[in-house]
């Protein structure tokens, strides 16, 4: 995936959660459990993994939302159609904020991850609305610790997906596509800002700022959690 005109808004949270998965896809073992699996993006990534075994993708049930996607299974946002400790891993990327009580969905991953399980999780920090309105949160990153300790994780780490430089890169390409302006004014400072980004990219990637205690802002927030 490259970064161009078209993609500005969504490049940078698309890649880190892609590269976060795939530096971190050999945690995943026996059977996935995509929670909120949407259009299934990750699917060929996850199946490739060493030690993967089954996917199943799960979402919410048709009309729960404005939109129902194809899944392997679906859920009422209450209960998951699984029983007890019955997969080995999940993933649940870019759902949190979407969830106004988000302590169910945490929950319901712990209950059916077998002991030991791996989860893979991520959720957006600086982001525009989107799929409003079921977008109801920003969490940070004491919230979303406390938030998989009260679902029942006892080793939960996160990390930030990135610096001051990408968080710069990411609040300047949502006012780009999105600030009330004329096309063609648009189209030539989105011409301008995509050669910066990639410099600010660069940049973040060098610094170094992997903790949060020298990282007070990031794009995004990325984790694993083991039950």
């Amino acid at each position: 995936m490259k970064l161009n005109r078209k993609n500005i808004r969504t490049y940078f949270n698309d890649v880190s959660i892609l590269n976060f998965l795939l530096a971190q896809k050999n945690l995943l073992h026996g059977s996935v459990l995509d929670i909120g699996c949407g259009r299934m993006r990750y699917k060929e990534y996850i199946l490739s993994a060493e030690n993967v075994t089954h996917y199943l993708g799960l979402d919410l049930e048709e009309g729960k939302y404005s939109y129902s996607n194809q899944a392997d299974l679906y859920w009422d946002g209450i209960t998951m159609p699984l029983s007890d400790e019955s997969v080995e891993s999940a993933i649940l990327f870019e759902v949190l904020e979407h969830c106004d009580e988000p302590i169910i969905v945490a929950s319901e991953a712990y209950r059916v991850l077998k002991p030991g399980g791996v989860m893979l999780f991520s959720t957006p920090f600086l982001y525009q609305l989107h799929a409003y309105p079921y977008d109801y949160q920003r969490l940070t990153p004491s919230g979303l610790n406390q938030l998989m300790k009260k679902a029942g994780f006892s080793n939960t780490k996160i990390f930030p997906s990135g610096s001051w430089d990408t968080a710069l890169g990411q609040m300047l390409s949502i006012w780009l596509s999105y600030r009330p302006m004329p096309w063609t004014l648009r189209k030539i400072l989105i011409a301008i800002f995509v050669p910066f980004f990639k410099v600010l990219i660069h940049i973040d990637k060098k610094s170094g700022y992997s903790e949060f205690s020298d990282n007070f802002i990031t794009p995004g927030l990325l984790g694993i959690a083991i039950k």
